[in-house]
């Protein structure tokens, strides 16, 4: 469907093409970039006018009204939708609880408190720190289907992730709040083999499954992490050195997660502890061109990700107890996947 979109940028109206799916409202510029505008992120003030929550004069004004039933699934403007109203006031009860617990648990109430954050509003969180790097989002089609399939055979039927690879020559990849994966370029072209890509993917989806992005900024944050969410501002409450930080523990506990989903789907563990320690020879060598400023505030693999070789060592070990394995990703597929910034569209 055809319609125009005003980006709150510029007064000028710009036509786009429109799909409307379950996801969301997927937009087409005549440029031929594409993004996606989350179902969440939706409100409507009439069959054809759009808003977004997190952009205040952002509007979407379709040739015709999107589907009955899709219309139906977007809160109207300016009204929370039941999930919303009770993220918020399960917020506002944690807040109090962290308050409560902040005088008599301390920090142990804080790492307890994680799990019990409301979903909707670590994917609001999320989707702001994932903006707040910047760059351009990498698109290619068939980069994005191996990324997929990689994805599928570490996790299998379980809880997918969404992963969003980065246009940067910086080399690191990070687990946010929401469940999403953010992974550099540079990582990928990094990468000698899929096996590393895999590892690296499967120690930031055990990041995300032990709630680790989270239990580190309440442990930062504490009570203001959440007073922000309340209010609508965590995307610019939180810092991303922070979720970078990790400790030595909560390192260890992922790459055994790590193991776990390497060992299930049938790749061995090896490259992951390979891929530690190629990136600590290879210290010192920094790009010099716009990605400086990135590696400035979040560092590389190496800085955010120590004791490598304690980790290679570990990895060693769990390869050596495994049984039969595979590549991660057959030739075409890993072509494909470091080709994945072939295409870029706009974070």
């Amino acid at each position: 469907m055809r319609g125009v979109v005003f980006d709150g940028e510029s007064a000028a109206a710009q036509p786009v093409e429109i799909s409307f799916t379950v996801e969301g409202a997927d937009i087409l510029a005549t440029d031929g970039t594409s993004s996606l505008v989350p179902a969440r992120l939706l409100r409507r003030s009439g069959p054809q006018r759009l808003h977004r929550t997190d952009r205040r004069d952002w509007r979407l004004l379709p040739d015709a009204p999107p589907p009955a039933e899709w219309l139906a699934g977007i809160a109207p403007l300016g009204r929370l939708d039941r999930r919303a109203t009770w993220s918020y006031a399960g917020a506002g009860l944690l807040t109090v609880a962290v308050l409560a617990g902040l005088w008599f648990g301390g920090d142990r109430l804080l790492v307890a408190a994680a799990p019990l954050v409301p979903d909707r509003l670590l994917v609001t969180l999320g989707d702001g720190l994932v903006r707040d790097l910047g760059g351009r989002r990498c698109v290619d089609p068939a980069g994005l289907a191996a990324l997929d399939r990689l994805q599928g055979r570490l996790v299998g039927p379980g809880k997918r992730r969404q992963v969003t690879v980065i246009e940067t020559r910086a080399v690191n990849a990070l687990a946010v709040p929401g469940g999403r994966i953010v992974i550099f370029q540079g990582l990928i072209d990094a990468a000698a083999s899929p096996d590393e890509v895999a590892g690296v993917l499967a120690h930031e989806i055990s990041h995300d499954a032990l709630h680790h992005p989270t239990k580190a900024l309440l442990r930062q944050m504490g009570v203001s992490l959440l007073a922000s969410a309340i209010g609508g501002q965590m995307g610019s409450a939180a810092d991303l050195a922070v979720l970078l930080d990790g400790s030595r523990r909560a390192e260890t506990d992922a790459d055994r997660g790590a193991i776990t989903l390497l060992h299930a789907a049938g790749v061995s563990p090896r490259g992951l502890g390979d891929f530690f320690v190629r990136l600590r020879e290879a210290e010192g060598r920094k790009p010099k061109d716009m990605t400086r400023q990135l590696l400035d505030r979040i560092g590389d693999f190496t800085a955010t990700h120590p004791g490598d070789s304690d980790r290679a060592a570990m990895m060693a070990a769990a390869a050596a107890r495994q049984g039969a394995v595979s590549p991660a990703l057959g030739a075409a597929d890993w072509q494909a996947l470091r080709g994945i910034c072939n295409r870029t569209a706009p974070n």
